[in-house]
C-alpha cells in the first residue's frame, strides 16, 4: 500500500507518517518547503518536494497511490483553494481514497480560519472522490508547546475556567492511519474532540509533571503566545488571536465518544500527554 501526506512535516504529518510506517505502508511525503524537507529526513518516507499551490506539481506524487491525506498549512489565508487543488489533483490522478484533515467545529462564522475549513470540506464532498473529513480538537502537545512553562511559568491567553478539547497528536495519527488502511470509512466525517479541560487544570498538569510548581501569569487575549507561523505572519496572527478570544468566551468543547470508538480505548488525557511529552523532553 502506498498513501501521499500532502504538508507532512508538521507535527501531525510526522506522527501520521510513523503510524502508518508502524503498519508497513509506503508513504510519500510532500513538502513545499527546504525546512519541510529537513524535518522529514528522520522519517521512514520518500520526501517529494510539491506545493499545494500548484496542482501540476500534485499530479505525480498523486498517480498510483492508493490514499492522499492532505493536511493544509496551519493558518493559510487560502487554505480552501489549496485543499481543491489537491481535490482536483486527485480526481486527475485516480486517486481512490481521500482525506482531509478539517477542524473540530469548522462552521463557526467568527472564526476566518474555520471557514476557510468549512468551505474545503464542501469542495471534498462535493468531488467524486471517495473520501473522508477528520475534524480534531486543538493539539495537546501545541498547547504544551504555546503555554507550557517554557520561560518558568504557564501563560493563560484566555478564560482559565474554560473547557477545552484537548486531543493527543498520536491518538490522531492512529485514527488517521486506520481509516487510510482499513475498510468501511467513505464517505463519514469524524469529529474528534479529546478530553475536556481547562487551561487552571493544565498548569496544574504541567507543574505535577515537571515535578515542581509553576506560577501561572494571565495575559491579554490580543497578547497571547502564537506558534512560529502566527508570530512572523500578521494574517495568521489575527486569526490565531480570534480564536483566543472565541476559546475566552466559549471555550472549545467537544466529546470523545467517537475519538474513543475509532480507537477502540480510552482518549489520552492532557495530564499523561504532559507526563510522556515532558519526561521525554
Amino acid at each position: 500500500m502506498s498513501i501521499v501526506i500532502a504538508g507532512a512535516a508538521g507535527a501531525a504529518g510526522r506522527s501520521l507518517i510513523a503510524a502508518l510506517r508502524a503498519r508497513d505502508v509506503d508513504v510519500v511525503a510532500l513538502s513545499h518547503s527546504d525546512a519541510g524537507e529537513q524535518r522529514l529526513r528522520d522519517t521512514e518516507a520518500t520526501v517529494v518536494r510539491a506545493d499545494l499551490a500548484q496542482v501540476a506539481q500534485l499530479r505525480e506524487p498523486f498517480a498510483g497511490a492508493e490514499a492522499v491525506h492532505v493536511i493544509p498549512p496551519a493558518l493559510h489565508p487560502l487554505e480552501d483553494v489549496l485543499v481543491e487543488n489537491a481535490v482536483r489533483a486527485a480526481v486527475a490522478a485516480g486517486v481512490p481514497r481521500f482525506v482531509y484533515h478539517s477542524v473540530m467545529h469548522p462552521h463557526t462564522p467568527v472564526l476566518r480560519n474555520h471557514i476557510r475549513k468549512a468551505n474545503a470540506e464542501a469542495a471534498v464532498r462535493d468531488s467524486d472522490l471517495r473520501w473522508t473529513i477528520l475534524q480534531p480538537s486543538m493539539f495537546s502537545q501545541v498547547a504544551l508547546l504555546m503555554f507550557g512553562g517554557a520561560e518558568g511559568e504557564v501563560t493563560l491567553p484566555f478564560n482559565p475556567e474554560a473547557r477545552i478539547a484537548m486531543l493527543d497528536l498520536r491518538d490522531l495519527a492512529e485514527v488517521a492511519a486506520r481509516v487510510l488502511t482499513e475498510p468501511g470509512h467513505d464517505y463519514a466525517t469524524y469529529e474528534l474532540s479529546g478530553p475536556l479541560t481547562s487551561l487552571k487544570e493544565m498548569a496544574v498538569d504541567i507543574s505535577a509533571a515537571k515535578g515542581r510548581p509553576l506560577p501561572t501569569r494571565q495575559v491579554p487575549v490580543a497578547a497571547g503566545p502564537l506558534p512560529p507561523v502566527a508570530a512572523s505572519n500578521p494574517m495568521a496572527a489575527a486569526d490565531m488571536i480570534s480564536t483566543f478570544a472565541y476559546y475566552d468566551q466559549y471555550g472549545f468543547r467537544g466529546n470523545p465518544r467517537v475519538l474513543e470508538m475509532l480507537l477502540g480505548r480510552p482518549a489520552a488525557t492532557f495530564a499523561e500527554v504532559a507526563r510522556r511529552e515532558l519526561a521525554a523532553g
